[in-house]
C-alpha cells in the first residue's frame, strides 16, 4: 500500500500511543466534500451529495453523525479550542458508520446509482478510514477528525 503523499486538508488523529499503521491511498478530502454536504442536507443543502446523505438516513437507515463530527484545525480562540477538543470520539462508532457508507455506495440502489457514478472514490477512502478506526478501536483509542483548508504554504507560515 502507497500511503497519499499530497497536499494534507483533511485529518484523522487518535489518541493512541503509537502511530497508527494504516493510510489513505489517495486523497481523503472526498470524505470531508461528503461529510460537509450530509450536514448540510439537514439544513436544506442541495447538492447531490447531500441528496445521497439524506437517502442513505431515509431509506438505508445509516446514522451518519460519527462522519458528521469534526473540526477546523485552524484555531483562532477558545471557542475553536474546544470545538477541537470536541470532537474526539469513539474509534468504533466511526469504523461503523464508515464501512455502512461505503457498502451502501458499493452496492447502490436505483435511486442512489446515478450519484455514486460520479463519487466512486469516496468507497475505498471509507473503507480506508473504517480500517484505521478498527486499529484504534482495538487499542481502545478515540478518533478526531479535522480539517484545514489553507494553502499549505500559508498553513506552514500561521504562527502555532
Amino acid at each position: 500500500m502507497t500511503a497519499y503523499s499530497g497536499p494534507q486538508r483533511f485529518f484523522v488523529e487518535f489518541d493512541a500511543a503509537e502511530a497508527c499503521p494504516f493510510a489513505f491511498t489517495d486523497d481523503p478530502v472526498v470524505v470531508l466534500f461528503f461529510a460537509s454536504w450530509a450536514y448540510s442536507a439537514e439544513f436544506g443543502g442541495t447538492h447531490e451529495l447531500a441528496e445521497a446523505a439524506q437517502h442513505l438516513r431515509r431509506v438505508h437507515k445509516l446514522d451518519l453523525k460519527p462522519l458528521l463530527r469534526y473540526a477546523d484545525r485552524h484555531v483562532e480562540g477558545e471557542a475553536d479550542r474546544r470545538e477541537l477538543e470536541r470532537s474526539w470520539q469513539p474509534a468504533a462508532d466511526l469504523a461503523t458508520c464508515a464501512r455502512a457508507i461505503a457498502h451502501a455506495w458499493d452496492d447502490p440502489d436505483d435511486r442512489l446509482a446515478p450519484i455514486v457514478e460520479g463519487y466512486a472514490h469516496l468507497a475505498p477512502r471509507l473503507l480506508e478510514l473504517a480500517a484505521m478506526c478498527d486499529w484504534a478501536a482495538a487499542r481502545e483509542a478515540r478518533v478526531r477528525l479535522s480539517f484545514d483548508l489553507e494553502e499549505p504554504e500559508r498553513r506552514a507560515a500561521r504562527p502555532r
